[in-house]
């Protein structure tokens, strides 16, 4: 592997959405069921949760599947309804955000740190995709898991630092050890 290739993968990062809460979502006269999906830049398929049953405000407090991404991959989240049409209607959704400013806007890689983030109604005709008014937010967080990649170089640094550590105390002991020895032996 080349440096190049390790420091590409270093900007991927294995990350799990949480998917919390919505807010003030616009009502539809008969909202069924609501879900919400995550589309990536990079990855070919969708991130969904489960759908929560019709309400304004649904609580989901889901782990959606974990996925390397890369920090500039774009990341949207969408809300939708699965009613008996075959086909989801989507009911509000975000602007893309890139993942690193999602992370910066979280504070970092924190469990307990939720961010809201402003939905907007979709317009009424289902084949245009751009968002037309605010509809509410919702509440997301981003986990930053370990990879092998970055466990491995975590090993590593340890190690390295470990022995850093340990070189010193040993030389203390050698000197203690020889300053023992100096002192018991006879002159």
């Amino acid at each position: 592997m080349t440096d190049t290739d390790r420091a590409g993968k270093l900007r991927s990062k294995r990350i799990q959405f949480h998917i919390d809460t919505a807010t003030a979502l616009p009502l539809p006269k008969f909202l069924r069921w609501a879900y919400v999906s995550v589309k990536i830049t990079d990855i070919q398929d969708r991130l969904h949760t489960s759908a929560c049953r019709g309400q304004s405000d649904p609580i989901w407090q889901q782990n959606l599947t974990t996925s390397m991404v890369s920090e500039s991959s774009e990341v949207t989240f969408e809300v939708m309804q699965r009613s008996v049409w075959p086909r989801p209607s989507r009911l509000a959704m975000t602007d893309p955000y890139p993942l690193s400013t999602l992370l910066e806007m979280q504070g970092g890689n924190t469990f307990g740190t939720n961010i809201e983030l402003p939905l907007h109604a979709t317009s009424p005709d289902p084949g245009s995709p751009s968002p037309t008014s605010p509809a509410g937010s919702l509440r997301v967080n981003i986990r930053e898991l370990s990879s092998r990649l970055t466990a491995d170089l975590d090993v590593q640094m340890a190690r390295r630092l470990s022995e850093e550590l340990r070189t010193p105390v040993l030389e203390t002991q050698n000197i203690s050890a020889q300053q023992a020895v100096a002192e018991a032996s006879p002159s």
